[in-house]
């Protein structure tokens, strides 16, 4: 007996992933060729207790939290006349969404990123999308006969 979720294109593949972002999913733009990437939700619960009873008697919602961790190649860029250009043809790579230390040390001129996703460019369909979100660490990963890989942690208001 053939078991349905093993074989044929039901299994998403990462190895044609890109991260694309934008303030939608229909202007949605590449930023990323992913190498990896990793997505937690955290849904906190605080448990009602009573006395002389084993167990809760309900567990009630406290808290979300979403993380999201990516590795990903860092493009080449070239300034023309002025303005920043991508060797893979991209107008915009996820370095462009990092704020410098003084930026983020004003609260409000860190812009979220109103919608973000994850795409498998060969079946065209959208992995996991993200709403409102934040860089929270950024860094660099060089290794001998490899490529530049970028790894940048972030934070979502909401996982879709």
């Amino acid at each position: 007996m053939a078991l349905p979720n093993v074989t044929g294109t039901v299994i998403a593949t990462g190895y044609n992933c890109i991260c694309r972002a934008g303030s939608n999913a229909s202007d949605a733009e590449a930023i990323a060729f992913i190498t990896s990437f990793q997505a937690n939700e955290d849904f906190q619960a605080q448990d009602a207790v009573v006395i002389g009873l084993l167990g809760p008697v309900s567990i009630d919602p406290q808290g979300y939290n979403c993380t999201i961790n990516i590795a990903s190649f860092i493009p080449a860029k070239k300034i023309v006349d002025g303005v920043t250009q991508y060797e893979d043809g991209g107008k915009k790579a996820i370095m462009d969404y990092i704020p410098n230390r003084a930026a983020y040390m004003e609260a409000g001129a860190i812009p979220k990123i109103a919608y973000l996703d994850f795409y498998n460019k060969k079946e065209s369909k959208v992995i996991a999308s993200f709403e409102g979100v934040l860089i929270t660490s950024d860094g660099i990963t060089v290794e001998g006969s490899q490529y530049v890989r970028g790894n940048v942690q972030m934070r979502a208001l909401s996982k879709n």
